[in-house]
């Protein structure tokens, strides 16, 4: 079993839209997924009361349970997703420990990026590997993305080579319970999905390696 941590200690970077497409990106990859959602907003448990879909199974859980969540979670589930709250919180720390890897979302703004060192510190203090997602940024703003792996890499901190767009399909999945591979596999947002899942997957499996 091996554990993803999504955690970035500032909201409205699309944090819980990109713990949904993973987890499903995973589960069509024949995964069995367990989402812990940490987060008090409970965007994830609510969406994942929307699905019909058997996987990935969402389940919220507080600091405290998190222990026995992830023992439950041994043998039944290959991967567990967590979803961690924006705000400063122990959650995020404990979440961080004993992840396999931690993703940073950030947008192309100015906001996130200024916060974003706050995560990287979390992160390097547990001495996990993590990556920063550039998400929701424009379709067109290549320049913006650019810029904004340039601020990234600044900070001592790498970014993932796949980007995800700001795409209506995102709200559109969202809204029915779904992720956008389930919406529209050959959307250009499910597109950008499988790709990152890919090379997610890669990285986890390089970490086993090493």
């Amino acid at each position: 079993m091996q554990i993803i941590t999504i955690a970035m200690q500032k909201g409205g970077v699309g944090k819980s839209t990109l713990v949904r497409s993973l987890a499903v990106a995973a589960a069509r990859d024949g995964l069995s997924v367990l989402i812990l959602d940490m987060d008090a907003q409970q965007s994830v448990s609510q969406w994942g009361e929307r699905r019909e879909a058997e996987m990935p199974v969402v389940v919220f859980s507080t600091e405290n349970e998190l222990p026995r969540r992830l023992e439950q979670a041994k043998g039944a589930a290959d991967l567990v997703i967590i979803d961690t709250p924006p705000a400063r919180s122990t959650e995020a720390p404990a979440a961080v420990e004993i992840a396999d890897l931690v993703l940073i979302p950030t947008t192309p703004d100015v906001e996130p990026l200024e916060q974003m060192p706050r995560t990287l510190r979390l992160c390097r203090g547990f001495d996990r590997p993590v990556w920063a997602v550039i998400n929701m940024a424009n379709p067109t703003g290549q320049a913006e993305v650019t810029q904004t792996r340039e601020v990234i890499e600044a900070m001592g901190a790498k970014a993932a080579p796949v980007v995800l767009h700001r795409r209506k399909a995102h709200r559109d999945a969202s809204a029915s319970g779904q992720s956008v591979q389930e919406l529209d596999a050959n959307s250009k947002a499910a597109n950008e999905v499988a790709n990152l899942w890919a090379w997610v997957r890669a990285e986890m499996q390089n970490g086993k390696k090493s």
